[in-house]
């Protein structure tokens, strides 16, 4: 396998990694949302969600749940943004990296749209990872078990 294609294929997989590191940030976010919203309304209310009811979300999904908990509308933006790169990098991307319709022309043309795409995965996983420590900032009257 030639250099360029497999340099291609692990940025592939690398991209595809974070995205699932995303996914699992804002799962954490959802889920701990769900805690403090329960523990607040003190049983007042019943409110029947969980972190168990997101496992299995997508990140689609998620990202609308998590437009409901979080007032964060630049990075609201941002991530929806990744929404179709996630998507091309998950059919595409992969297909043409493992696959048999290799075309140096389109693993080229990629490659700098990979480089911007890792950074802005990054970048956002970040402040996801920040959101989630504000929510933990809320969450220290709920008992060290429930949080």
């Amino acid at each position: 396998m030639d250099d360029t294609r497999e340099r291609y294929r692990s940025t592939t997989l690398r991209i595809l990694g974070n995205f699932q590191l995303l996914e699992f940030c804002l799962k954490v976010y959802v889920g701990l949302s769900y805690k403090i919203i329960s523990h607040s309304l003190n049983g007042k209310l019943h409110f029947g969600y969980s972190a168990s009811d997101v496992e299995t979300f997508a990140l689609e999904r998620l990202l609308s749940v998590f437009a409901k908990l979080n007032a964060d509308i630049a990075l609201q933006k941002r991530l929806n943004k990744l929404r179709e790169d996630r998507n091309h990098i998950a059919h595409e991307s992969l297909l043409l990296a493992m696959g048999s319709n290799y075309d140096i022309g389109s693993v080229k043309e990629a490659e700098e749209k990979f480089f911007y795409l890792e950074d802005e995965l990054a970048d956002c996983i970040a402040l996801i990872i920040e959101e989630t420590k504000t929510l933990k900032g809320l969450s220290t009257p709920l008992r060290r078990e429930e949080a």
